[in-house]
């Protein structure tokens, strides 16, 4: 296909040759594939500095907890909701700006904003200046991930999405690999204060390359030549909703995202409490346990089902829902046995392999709502999957498995007696098990929203199925 390209972009030069219209041609005429390749590189650069601000918070939740005197559900809030607010709620007018403005532009300045808002997060001398310097980090992704989708499918034709769109996913792991790890190891070393502002500059540069290395292409480029033409112009805000949500399949994709996102969130922001707390491992063995749980399970998971849908859907569109069913439903009792494990290295076996069947939803159903609007629709539809999993997921996930967690601990501390003894000193006897059983016993709580989420992701396959009979 590239052997056969009659223009290339030079990343540098960011030209195109006048002696072809960009309009009239597929992208992988007008764009090389070294162009592609760097365009892929940084997005997920990008999604990784943005994965490695979100998993530090919940990494370093012990010494935060401790240092501040804070409650599960105040945990929960540093690592869900503060992010969540304005990253949701300024997503969609910067979706709205990314389909008519210069998106390589939006991206570059949104990763400069929560590169910077995460530095300024060790400085806090408060629970609440460290919510507000939260918030910040959400102002700055609320650019980054739509806009990012778009520029993919610009790029990349349908059937090349699943990969496209994988690459830019396989950011969450590589971020919260070495999120965990530095934040762990820099830490233990020199305080979580310093771990926080130590990842968070190097994104400025991430940010320079992107501004500097890529253009941004026209609308449907790599679309059909009959759908080009239209890309051009965005359709108003609510024709866009109206076709999404009068679709039976879109609709229980959504809330199948909205329950597994809920699920995945909640587990990875007590993960590093859970293995203190249950298997009092340190925090820098607890941070080491999350992050190759995170890595393993995210890239594993994200590449089976990112790489495996463009394959899979060749047998029907139904995949794109079938696919995360049957992940979801795999996960369940491999997450059930490894949180109620005696050993932690077979807690940690149960959960990656568990994590990877979870994230058997993740990319499929990126594509397959990119794939359901047409191309000037795109970085809206994009909008909707990243504002579900964020703003429910991240935003209420953790909050309430946090709650659900303090409740748990505070029925422990009653039946034993020890709830006035455990306000004045978290470290009396017996105040530390309560609080190990109200994690593990949240944790186990939360696999319902697994099985909830697969009887949409059921129902949707079925939908699917039903509107391709009707084509």
């Amino acid at each position: 296909m590239d052997k056969q390209s009659v223009a290339v972009i030079d990343p540098a030069s960011k030209t195109m040759p006048a002696s072809e219209s960009a309009t009239s041609l597929p992208a992988e005429r007008v764009y090389g594939p070294v162009y592609r390749a760097v365009l892929l590189t940084l997005i997920l650069l990008t999604a990784a500095f943005a994965y490695i601000d979100r998993v530090i918070v919940q990494t370093l939740a012990e010494p935060i907890k401790q240092e501040f005197g804070l409650s599960d559900f105040q945990l929960g809030l540093l690592g869900g909701l503060s992010f969540a607010i304005l990253y949701s709620s300024l997503g969609l007018p910067i979706a709205r700006l990314a389909e008519r403005k210069d998106r390589v532009t939006i991206i570059s300045v949104s990763i400069g904003i929560f590169s910077i808002m995460s530095a300024l997060c060790g400085f806090a001398t408060s629970f609440w200046q460290l919510f507000a310097a939260r918030v910040g980090v959400g102002i700055g992704e609320a650019g980054v991930q739509a806009p990012s989708a778009s520029l993919i499918g610009d790029h990349f034709p349908p059937h090349r999405r699943g990969f496209a769109l994988t690459i830019m996913r396989l950011g969450a792991p590589v971020g919260s690999v070495i999120g965990s790890v530095a934040a762990a190891s820099i830490a233990a070393e020199y305080g979580w204060r310093t771990a926080l502002m130590a990842v968070g500059v190097p994104g400025l540069l991430v940010a320079l390359l992107f501004r500097l290395l890529l253009t941004d292409p026209p609308r449907g480029m790599s679309d059909p030549a009959a759908q080009r033409a239209e890309a051009a112009k965005p359709p108003p805000m609510m024709a866009v909703f109206r076709l999404l949500l009068t679709r039976p399949a879109f609709l229980h994709m959504l809330i199948g995202l909205a329950l597994a996102s809920m699920g995945l969130y909640a587990g990875g922001a007590f993960t590093t409490p859970f293995f203190m707390r249950v298997h009092s491992l340190t925090l820098a063995e607890a941070g080491g346990y999350l992050a190759f749980l995170s890595g393993i399970a995210a890239t594993a998971g994200m590449s089976l089902g990112g790489f495996g849908i463009d394959f899979i859907a060749r047998r029907g569109e139904r995949w794109y829902a079938l696919l995360p069913f049957w992940g979801l439903a795999l996960s369940l009792p491999l997450y059930l046995f490894g949180y109620i494990a005696p050993d932690p290295r077979v807690s940690l076996v149960c959960l990656t392999i568990a994590g990877i069947f979870l994230f058997f939803h993740s990319v499929p159903t990126l594509v397959a709502f990119q794939n359901m609007v047409a191309a000037n629709m795109r970085t809206t539809a994009a909008f909707v999957f990243f504002f579900v999993s964020t703003l429910i997921g991240v935003g209420f996930g953790p909050p309430i498995i946090g709650l659900v967690s303090d409740l748990y601990t505070g029925y422990a501390m009653d039946g034993a007696g020890l709830t006035a003894r455990c306000a004045a000193d978290a470290t009396a006897a017996g105040c530390a098990a309560a609080s190990a059983w109200g994690v593990r016993a949240s944790l186990l709580t939360s696999l319902s929203l697994y099985a909830w989420a697969a009887v949409h992701y059921w129902i949707a396959a079925r939908a699917i199925a039903r509107d391709a009979m009707a084509a």
